[in-house]
């Protein structure tokens, strides 16, 4: 597709589609450094801040929640977002079912459309404008994550069947051979779009940091902050 081409169809406006995994399940990895209630106090508040960062980009006319977790639904709409349910394993042809969820999403989609990880606590509309304006001039993009495997989005400017979620292991790497997606450089305050938080040691790395108004309400809450403190991170945020 040329690049006039890719920019006229995205003079539409994007889809965003951001998947929450069931609340119960979701940053399994964080078990160490926060409680049961505290992991999905935060894992909600992420997410939060994540919708309204998409919601109020220029350029996105929808957003769109994909989980399997009915309490998902109702952040959903207090966010002012779409909801649409994650099948269970049994429903997805390929054993996938996020991935399969996600491409589902995606279907109904005639304008350019992304998918955009909820554990980004640091990303603002700012920089997710920016990366749009990019991912515009291409078929299909993706950022990669701070680590270098994993991928935290992906975006697509062709038509619906073109889009092919690859999200899990080593997914940078199969979006890019697999899918020819063309990755898009992150670099200065456009970090905040590849730093996801996935281990104790993203929290430790989060003092100082501008994190939204939500996650930053959940770092401060004091069942939360003393366990936080506890494992070397800062709950003092800029909200």
């Amino acid at each position: 597709m040329s690049t006039a081409g890719v920019s006229e169809a995205a003079v539409g406006g994007w889809t965003i589609v951001v998947p929450v995994k069931s609340l119960d399940r979701a940053k399994s990895r964080l078990v160490p450094a926060l409680t049961g209630d505290a992991r999905r106090a935060l894992v909600v508040a992420m997410a939060a801040d994540v919708l309204r960062a998409c919601r109020d980009t220029p350029g996105v006319v929808r957003v769109r929640v994909v989980s399997a977790d009915p309490r998902v639904e109702d952040l959903a709409l207090r966010t002012g977002a779409e909801f649409v349910d994650e099948p269970a394993d049994s429903d997805s042809p390929h054993g996938d079912p996020l991935n399969f969820a996600l491409d589902r999403a995606l279907g109904d989609v005639t304008g350019p459309a992304g998918v955009v990880t909820a554990d980004l606590p640091e990303l603002r509309p700012e920089h997710l404008s920016r990366i749009l304006d990019v991912a515009s001039r291409h078929p299909h993009a993706t950022v990669t994550d701070h680590r270098g495997a994993g991928t935290t989005m992906a975006f697509w400017t062709g038509a619906p069947a073109t889009r092919v979620c690859r999200f899990g292991l080593d997914s940078a790497a199969r979006y890019r051979v697999e899918g020819g997606a063309v990755p898009i450089a992150v670099k200065g305050d456009l970090d905040a779009a590849a730093r996801d938080v996935d281990v104790p040691g993203d929290l430790a790395a989060l003092p100082g940091r501008s994190v939204g108004p939500a996650t930053a309400g959940a770092l401060r809450d004091p069942s939360v902050r003393l366990l936080v403190r506890a494992n070397g991170v800062s709950a003092t945020m800029v909200p």
